[in-house]
């Protein structure tokens, strides 16, 4: 849902599902501002991690790029099978991914657009309160139309 229509759908969608004054709950990253200025494109490392079936290492490399513009973090990964030993069996990539960056004031003039009434705001799965440092944003609504 990279455009504000496709959010609207989505919202209108979930809303013709509900029950008159049902609650939606919408589950977003609260992106990090600076993480976001940093992307370079460059592809980094991730942690290896074994295949549970063959006991083969995994790498991962991802790289991400960041659109200002639309707001779109893209992101590319390329991953390497490796048997016991270290030769290669199996490269491949998948991507890009895209992922719209929603912003709080963003998500509040969707929902109101939307029909949806803010019910709660918080910042962890904990209903602790949405903060500079939060790494998510739990919203609760209820539908108001």
């Amino acid at each position: 849902m990279l455009t504000p229509h496709d959010q609207l759908a989505a919202l209108a969608c979930a809303k013709k599902h509900l029950n008159v004054g049902g609650r939606l709950v919408i589950h977003l990253d609260h992106q990090e501002v600076k993480w976001l200025g940093e992307i370079h494109g460059e592809p980094e490392r991730a942690k290896d991690v074994t295949h549970p079936q063959t006991g083969h290492t995994i790498q991962t490399w991802r790289a991400w790029s960041y659109n200002r513009a639309t707001q779109t973090a893209s992101a590319v990964t390329r991953r390497k099978e490796l048997d016991m030993r270290g030769p290669v069996l199996g490269e491949w990539e998948t991507g890009p991914l895209q992922m719209h960056c929603t912003f709080r004031f963003e998500m509040e003039h969707l929902l109101a657009r939307a029909g949806f009434e803010i019910e709660a705001l918080y910042g962890d799965f904990l209903r602790d309160k949405l903060r500079e440092d939060s790494s998510e944003m739990i919203w609760v609504t209820r539908q108001i139309d």
